[in-house]
C-alpha cells in the first residue's frame, strides 16, 4: 500500500515510476492494489512499469539489468523493490549468502541511475527486540519508516512512524493510520499512550 502511494504521488508530480515484484505476479498486484484501475491506465499511459522477477536462478547483476533497462526505457525517477525477502528467495542460492553485499551494490547502481528507491521488507513481530531491517542493512538507508500492529483498547490497529530520516529533524510521534480506498489515511498520534511498541500500551501519566 504504502508502496503504490509513493509510487502514485510521483506520477501526480510528473515523475515515472518502476514497480518491481518477486511474490506476486503484475497482473494481481494491480488487481489487488486499491485503485486497481488507475495503476492500469498508469501502465498503458507509460507512466508506469511492472517488472515481475521470479525465476530461482537470478543473479544480482541480471536483475540489476532488468531493473536499469525499465528506468532508462520510461525515464524512471521512482523505484519500488516489493519485497527484500522476496528478492533475496528469487536470487540463486549462491547468491543469498552475500545477500547484504548484492544489495548494496544493486541500491549505488540504481542511486547513480538518479533514481528515488522505496523498498519494503517484512519482519517478525517481536515486542523484546525492535529490527528495522532483516540482515541488519537498514544502514543502507536514507529513510526507515516502520509499520506494525498493536492491540489498542481490544482491537487489533495500525501504527506507522518515521525512525530515520537522514539529515532531516523529522516528527517522530507514533501514528494510527487506516486504509481506504485511496491508501493510507494518517490519524492521531499515539500522544497519551506509552509502552507502544513493547507490547503493552497503558495511558501516560497526566
Amino acid at each position: 500500500m504504502l508502496s503504490t502511494q509513493f509510487i502514485r504521488e510521483g506520477i501526480s508530480r510528473g515523475e515515472r515510476g518502476v514497480i518491481v515484484v518477486f511474490e506476486k505476479r503484475p497482473e494481481e498486484y494491480l488487481t489487488t492494489a486499491p485503485g486497481a484501475l488507475r495503476l492500469d491506465e498508469l501502465v498503458a499511459e507509460g507512466m508506469l512499469t511492472m517488472l515481475y522477477l521470479r525465476p530461482l536462478d537470478l543473479s544480482v547483476d541480471e536483475t540489476m539489468e532488468e531493473i536499469a533497462t525499465a528506468v532508462k526505457r520510461i525515464g524512471a525517477t521512482r523505484v519500488v523493490i516489493d519485497s527484500l525477502m522476496g528478492f533475496e528467495l528469487a536470487l540463486a542460492p549462491s547468491f543469498r549468502d552475500e545477500f547484504r553485499e548484492s544489495l548494496y551494490r544493486m541500491v549505488g547502481a540504481l542511486v547513480d541511475l538518479g533514481v528515488t528507491v522505496l523498498m519494503t521488507a517484512e519482519l517478525t513481530e517481536s515486542y523484546t527486540e525492535l529490527r528495522l531491517s532483516p540482515h541488519g542493512i537498514s544502514f543502507l538507508t536514507d529513510g526507515i519508516i516502520l509499520q506494525r500492529y498493536i492491540e489498542l483498547d481490544g482491537a487489533l490497529r495500525k501504527i506507522l512512524t518515521v525512525v530515520k530520516m537522514r539529515g532531516i529533524d523529522h516528527e517522530k510521534e507514533l501514528r494510527l493510520y487506516d486504509i481506504s480506498e485511496e491508501g493510507i489515511v494518517i490519524g492521531e498520534p499515539l500522544a497519551k499512550y506509552e509502552r507502544v511498541l513493547v507490547g503493552t500500551p497503558r495511558l501516560g501519566a497526566e
